[in-house]
């Protein structure tokens, strides 16, 4: 009797442990999990794109599932997202199921427009919000980056500084350099002062051609003058045109078969790929390229067999995720509840992310990397062909100049 009783006992006691044990925090227990809410790109999850980013942050789910520390303490949800199939702008429509464990937002979509509408849903919020691009996104309230809203990409101005430092690099101080812009633009008239302002600074003494964008005329009479400029030397003119007066510049060079050369600080797209001999600078054109992240699509194959077919996709989710985690990192161990303060603080000053072959540190002036690698390409046989790379650091927010 007294055996049988003993037994009974220490099946009691293994009992109690073993539900102690299975209590403890885990994947399984919703308040040990933090969510991440995830946007998908334009062309949703089937896309390759939308594919590419789900395996590669699926795969940084496991891969702190199974580290003994995870993310201070605590497991990793991705939450990914479904865009509203009736909305004509599913940014402004999609569901952003926010609870106390989400613990941060990452959109996709690349998309100038979709970006700046979850800018305004989220800005000010404690739950910051992550973007893979935002070139063309303004984070920033009156020269001031908003306290949650961060971006992967430098903002569109950092052509000013890439084409400055390319003309420094190949050109003596006595180059001709001209300045095509259109007054009362968005954006094209505010760059090219800050431009101006760069070469100036740089020995070179550009001259500046404003023209009227609602005449067609004043293109044609622009580019003459242009080529005319002090005799027959030939330089380089840096449009702020837009694509019609870039294209309309270029058509006219054509015209007075000039041996100017026409540099366009303007996003390098399709439209331009029959003006041979045009000059872009662009931080994104090249990465699939020469990005480095090929290293990525072999990592995610040879750890978990996780197939990648958009490899700059997949390193812009590895990205994000790496500061998102180093901001984590940076608080004191393990962290219980979320310091949504401190949080916000870290992101802002995160070093050392990793994006392809690029290291990416933080301005937190900025809420963007520091510096990019930005690539200069030029047309030739109806397509982009690389011709150097420039590291850029991004300008200070300059709202008007």
């Amino acid at each position: 009797m007294r055996k049988i009783f003993a037994f009974a006992v220490i099946f009691l006691c293994l009992c109690n442990f073993n539900e102690a044990f299975c209590a403890q925090p885990s994947a399984q227990n919703h308040d040990w999990v933090w969510n991440v809410l995830v946007v998908p790109p334009a062309g949703g999850w089937n896309s390759e794109p939308g594919k590419s980013i789900h395996n590669t942050l699926s795969w940084c789910e496991k891969e702190v599932s199974e580290s003994s520390s995870g993310i201070g303490g605590h497991d990793v949800k991705f939450v990914f997202l479904e865009n509203p199939t009736s909305s004509d702008q599913p940014a402004r429509d999609i569901n952003l199921p926010f609870d106390t464990h989400t613990a941060a937002v990452m959109s996709f979509t690349l998309s100038s427009e979709s970006d700046q509408i979850l800018v305004s849903r989220l800005a000010g919020m404690n739950v910051p919000l992550l973007l893979a691009g935002g070139e063309s996104v303004m984070i920033d309230r009156n020269g001031r980056p908003i306290s949650n809203i961060f971006a992967l990409d430098l903002y569109r101005d950092y052509r000013c500084p890439a084409f400055t430092q390319y003309a420094a690099k190949i050109y003596d101080r006595e180059k001709r350099i001209a300045l095509a812009a259109a007054r009362f633009t968005v954006n094209q008239e505010r760059e090219a002062k800050i431009c101006y302002n760069l070469l100036d600074r740089e020995g070179f003494m550009p001259m500046p051609y404003w023209a009227d964008a609602s005449v067609r005329d004043s293109y044609a009479m622009m580019s003459e003058e242009i080529e005319s400029f002090e005799g027959d030397r030939a330089g380089v003119v840096i449009s702020f045109m837009g694509s019609m007066g870039a294209r309309e510049i270029w058509r006219n060079f054509m015209r007075l078969h000039t041996t100017w050369q026409l540099w366009n600080c303007a996003a390098p797209e399709k439209m331009y790929l029959s003006c041979r001999g045009m000059i872009f600078a662009d931080q994104n054109i090249m990465l699939a390229l020469r990005g480095g992240f090929i290293e990525t699509k072999r990592m995610l194959w040879r750890t978990r067999a996780t197939p990648v077919d958009d490899t700059v996709a997949a390193g812009r989710a590895v990205a994000l995720f790496e500061w998102f985690k180093r901001a984590v990192d940076l608080m004191p161990q393990p962290v219980d509840d979320m310091p949504r303060a401190a949080l916000l603080n870290n992101l802002a000053q995160v070093q050392s992310i990793p994006f392809g072959n690029q290291i990416l540190n933080i301005n937190p002036a900025l809420h963007r990397p520091n510096a990019r690698n930005v690539f200069i390409v030029e047309v030739r046989n109806h397509n982009f062909y690389d011709i150097d790379t420039i590291n850029t650091r991004g300008l200070a927010y300059v709202p008007s100049y």
